[in-house]
């Protein structure tokens, strides 16, 4: 009587665990920069909105909006605070980085937004020094703490800036 194999041997599925475990440990630190890269981009969007919506109250009103409620922009739990703390991010409105002049909205006297990542392994800040002159740019900038901050920052291409004092 002839014996046909059926099913696999102890060697062929430690194998593939194996395999599977080498990949999932090669994959894994890639995907969790991934999605804090994505994180840190809905961040500075967030900031930019904010930051036109200051422009927008600095136009209407000539003075610097007192708080989130006073803004055009929708921020999830902000009521008549400078602070919201999102679920990623904490979001400051006209915090002072650096020196005045490099922080404020361009054409108003206002500080730039702020947002501030501090959960887990990560820890920076993105905020926007404005620059001004022949052949500046107005960009985002950012901080990072540890080095897998640094390198969200360095990967965004926003190592630049005066770095804030008071992280």
């Amino acid at each position: 009587m002839k014996l046909s194999k059926q099913g696999f041997t102890l060697i062929e599925l430690l194998t593939v665990v194996l395999i599977i475990g080498i990949l999932t440990s090669i994959a894994l630190p890639n995907y969790s920069r991934s999605i804090e890269r994505s994180r840190a981009v809905e961040a500075m969007a967030v900031i930019k909105s904010i930051n036109d919506a200051t422009y927008a109250y600095y136009a209407a009103h000539l003075q610097c909006p007192p708080s989130f409620s006073k803004l055009i922009v929708d921020m999830p739990g902000a009521g008549n605070t400078k602070t919201v703390v999102g679920k990623t991010f904490t979001y400051k409105l006209g915090e002072n980085i650096g020196t005045a002049a490099t922080n404020r909205i361009f054409g108003t006297s206002c500080a730039s937004a702020t947002a501030i990542r501090n959960a887990g392994d990560y820890k920076y800040r993105i905020w926007n020094p404005y620059k001004t002159g022949t052949g500046a740019k107005r960009s985002l900038a950012c901080k990072g703490e540890n080095e897998k901050s640094i390198a969200i920052c360095d990967s965004l291409d926003l190592l630049e800036g005066t770095p804030p004092a008071n992280f």
